[in-house]
């Protein structure tokens, strides 16, 4: 318990680790002793060791905060154009006029249409992604009281 440390630096954030290095910096520059640094600054002995290493290599501009994560459309499998063409085929046209079963559109359906032009296969559940992308809502067929009037 008493090595455990009160800091997660992961959770931070890029600003909240940037001004957590300054600190790392300061401290270093004050004492010089990265054990005492670390208990100071409440992280990890590797953090500091790692901070002064690369401050001492690239200067202030190696500890600026950077844009973590991956970038925005990097993990896509439609291009945008890609996406244009099936969104617009889905709003101009029903799945029976493209050739598809089924007289909605479903996941499934949608994924046959990108598989059908593209030759993409996509899952359901990424399928489901884009169709919220692209602002496309569950909607439960209405029912139709004059075919049960027939009926009876």
């Amino acid at each position: 318990m008493e090595n455990e440390l009160k800091l997660n630096i992961l959770k931070l954030g890029s600003k909240g680790q940037e001004e957590l290095r300054k600190k790392i910096i300061r401290k270093m520059k004050q004492h010089g002793n990265t054990k005492e640094v670390a208990k100071i600054c409440e992280c990890s002995l590797s953090h500091v060791k790692s901070t002064w290493k690369k401050y001492k290599d690239g200067g202030v501009k190696a500890i600026k905060a950077t844009k973590m994560g991956r970038p925005y459309g990097s993990g896509c499998r439609l291009t945008a154009y890609q996406e244009s063409i099936i969104e617009r085929l889905i709003t101009d046209k029903t799945p029976e006029e493209l050739g598809l079963c089924g007289h909605l559109w479903e996941r499934k359906t949608v994924s046959e249409l990108i598989h059908q032009q593209f030759g993409i296969l996509m899952p359901l559940s990424t399928t489901g992604d884009y169709l919220a992308k692209w602002k496309f809502t569950y909607q439960r067929p209405k029912k139709n009281i004059t075919s049960r009037i027939k009926k009876q």
